[in-house]
């Protein structure tokens, strides 16, 4: 009889660049309500992230390129170093802005093996997608619509949680380093064939710091720009390597 998994058998990958206000008290409540193994990868912070994620109990990967990709690539490589490979992972921003109340909803149908990957969007509850900034909530609408059309399966968002088995995670091979990620995965589970889902999260308007790329213009184009060239690299160049 195969093992059922729970959230005891995943990972939770936090990628950090200059989060220490908001680390402490996001990783003592996955301790405590999530009781996963908790990887914070501390992404160029010039801040004290590092340091104060490791006393607060997470392990610490340390990525000086900056880039949300390149930190999550991190935190991949090191769990594929590890002899015991984690069974699911689950990709959770450190901002604040997500809730860890909506992990076990968003893994759900992961655990009970229904799904390969589940989306947490914050584009269907009326309150999560009026805290997004205005350029993030277009971006999101307008990329969802794009691949669920290239597809013809349907998404509504491109948000940072997302829950996927490790062997899923493996034969998406992802390389993008920047602002492209959550691109590059979700267009790659869709051209894949693997079993996605999405399911509603709450999302809350930052109290602490600020955004890296919704708050400013120019970030913002730079990162559609990016989005927009991953899209197009993934539609024509790439193709499954592994079997589904």
């Amino acid at each position: 009889m195969p093992h059922k998994l729970t959230e005891k058998d995943m990972v939770v990958i936090i990628p950090a660049h200059n989060e220490e206000e908001t680390l402490p008290s996001l990783i003592r409540l996955i301790q405590s309500k999530i009781s996963s193994t908790i990887l914070v990868v501390n992404n160029a912070s010039s801040d004290q992230t590092g340091a104060i994620a490791h006393n607060a109990g997470a392990i610490v990967v340390h990525e000086k390129r900056l880039g949300y990709g390149n930190a999550c690539l991190a935190g991949i490589n090191y769990l594929t170093s590890l002899s015991d490979k984690p069974k699911v992972i689950c990709f959770f921003d450190g901002d604040g802005q997500s809730l860890v109340d909506d992990i076990p909803k968003v893994g759900k149908s992961v655990f009970q093996g229904k799904a390969d990957y589940c989306q947490g969007s914050r584009m269907i509850l009326k309150s999560s997608k009026n805290s997004l900034e205005t350029l993030a909530r277009v971006a999101n609408h307008f990329f969802s619509l794009l691949l669920s059309f290239t597809y013809h399966q349907r998404i509504t968002d491109l948000g940072p949680l997302r829950i996927i088995t490790w062997k899923a995670l493996q034969k998406l091979e992802m390389t993008t380093p920047s602002y492209g990620w959550t691109m590059e995965m979700s267009a790659k589970i869709m051209k894949s064939g693997l079993r996605h889902t999405e399911v509603s999260v709450n999302y809350i308007r930052r109290k602490k710091g600020k955004s890296k790329i919704s708050g400013n213009i120019t970030s913002a184009f730079r990162a559609a720009l990016v989005m927009s060239s991953t899209y197009l690299r993934i539609l024509f160049f790439w193709r499954p390597t592994h079997s589904v």
